[in-house]
């Protein structure tokens, strides 16, 4: 059978876990990068060598999309977000990671772009995602609502700029880049 017709394996097959605990210093040996606030699925920075307390599982690898901690799902999330799940769980850290590549890279409005058979794993991830941009969001929105009054429209990422955040009654335009900006000076408002 030629290569062109062997079906591709779903990046779910490349998902693995990871259980650490921290290292002695109360570390866990890598750093976070990524998030929603840069747009973009939380991902490992840095791993640094020797310094990961591995309980079992795979080693984490440098570039690798975080999606879960303790079965708590984090794409979609700030970084502050995630590093929050994991200050507030007890040790060993069950940590979901899967390998850039095919569909899912680090680009949250890439994937959330894509569209998806309902029920599908993809279309799963892409609620996940949305609910958790809506957690962050939403409140925001509501914040800047009051503050604005109507005189003002909000200006957000591009990430969050679903159709579905615009609620009738909300005062505000979701484009890119947060800013306020009086109504008269923004088109499409």
């Amino acid at each position: 059978m030629s290569k062109s017709l062997k079906k591709k394996s779903h990046w779910t097959s490349k998902v693995h876990e990871s259980v650490i605990g921290r290292n002695p210093e109360g570390q866990l040996g890598f750093e976070l990068k990524g998030g929603a606030e840069n747009g973009q699925f939380p991902y490992l920075g840095e791993v640094k060598p020797g310094k990961v307390a591995y309980e079992s599982g795979s080693k984490l690898v440098s570039e690798e999309l975080l999606l879960e901690v303790n079965e708590t799902p984090v794409a979609g999330l700030t970084i502050r977000d995630v590093l929050a799940v994991i200050k507030h769980c007890k040790d060993p850290l069950r940590l979901k990671c899967v390998k850039q590549g095919g569909i899912v890279d680090k680009d949250l409005r890439h994937y959330l772009n894509l569209r998806f058979q309902k029920g599908s794993v993809d279309h799963e991830l892409q609620q996940i995602i949305r609910d958790n941009l809506y957690l962050r969001t939403v409140p925001y929105m509501e914040f800047l609502n009051e503050k604005a009054d109507s005189c003002c429209c909000v200006v957000y990422d591009d990430v969050l700029a679903r159709r579905d955040l615009l609620f009738s009654g909300y005062k505000t335009c979701l484009t890119s880049k947060l800013v306020l900006r009086n109504i008269n000076s923004s088109p499409g408002c």
